[in-house]
């Protein structure tokens, strides 16, 4: 059962970074994926409001600066706790994936859409979204780590769907604010999600984890 687990694990890490391949290969080819990321970016810009991007910037705010601060005191919880393996999965997957995120940012140099200006004022690249990646390090491994410590059911569902729709809606404000394209949100979620699977196979191999 361990080893066909480890081989779903290593077969979905694969289609990820396969499909970031692919996003990484179109854009670049100013094809048919450039299109859709200007239209989707003309189209919030042209629908959104005030008040949606003062909800959004909030939105935002969770994954980058709350973001911060629950990896430091979830860590600092760990150890606290003495739980050591979990404190070195944990580190090892949001580090990890802060450094891969700006590798990957300076590997492919995509500069911002024109309207970043209005809420990024530092230069900083655009592909992948590092906000998508990060949150989804985060929030989804944060789910993994707390369900040793759920015996519900219902609570472990009830976790892991709010690190869902907290990890989308952090990716979709950075839609609606202009800050990236859809391709930027798109490749950090695969990035993001590749990472969090090779950390979970790595740690699973490691400890022997069914």
């Amino acid at each position: 059962m361990v080893g066909v687990r480890l081989f779903l694990l290593l077969a979905m890490i694969a289609l990820l970074l396969w499909g970031f391949a692919v996003l990484a290969d179109e854009f670049s080819e100013q094809a048919w994926l450039t299109r859709l990321d200007l239209s989707v970016l003309n189209w919030l810009q042209l629908h959104g409001t005030e008040r949606g991007e003062s909800a959004f910037v909030f939105v935002s705010w969770l994954g980058a600066q709350l973001l911060f601060a629950v990896d430091v005191i979830f860590a600092i919880v760990l150890a606290v706790r003495r739980e050591w393996r979990s404190f070195t999965i944990w580190t090892v997957a949001i580090v990890g994936g802060v450094v891969l995120d700006e590798v990957l940012k300076l590997a492919f140099r995509r500069a911002r859409p024109d309207v970043a200006s209005e809420f990024i004022s530092s230069h900083s690249w655009s592909f992948p979204s590092g906000h998508a990646m990060n949150s989804l390090v985060t929030y989804a491994m944060l789910a993994y780590l707390l369900r040793d410590h759920v015996t519900s059911a219902r609570a472990r569902i009830a976790i892991a769907i709010g690190a869902a729709i907290l990890i989308v809606a952090i990716g979709f404000s950075r839609l609606y604010l202009g800050v990236h394209y859809l391709s930027d949100v798109t490749a950090g979620y695969l990035a993001g999600g590749a990472w969090v699977l090779a950390c979970i196979a790595a740690a699973r191999h490691e400890y022997g984890r069914s």
